[in-house]
């Protein structure tokens, strides 16, 4: 399964992680701006890292995680259907 989007959405897997990052970041009472100065970026990058509209790299999540305890990303890997995110099926025959 393809996922359509317009050019100017932001990617599912990017809303995802960044729901993630912003429940955990709530449920441990840090601001923005105090995740920010933790992971070092502004808190711009972090409210946009958040609601998807920029992509946060492998090596910028990696870090995050090191910073931010119990951050996990479970599901990623595998959505409805036994499909990665972006549509490919690791079903293989």
């Amino acid at each position: 399964m393809v996922i359509s989007r317009k050019d100017n959405e932001p990617h599912p897997i990017d809303v995802y992680v960044g729901g993630r990052m912003r429940l955990r970041r709530i449920q441990l009472g840090l601001s923005q701006g105090a995740l920010a100065s933790k992971i070092g970026v502004s808190f711009q990058a972090v409210q946009k890292y958040e609601s998807g509209d920029i992509r946060i790299s492998a090596s910028r999540l990696y870090d995050v995680s090191q910073r931010i305890p119990g951050l996990l990303l479970r599901g990623l890997s595998r959505r409805d259907g036994g499909e990665e995110p972006g549509g490919r099926n690791r079903a293989r025959k």
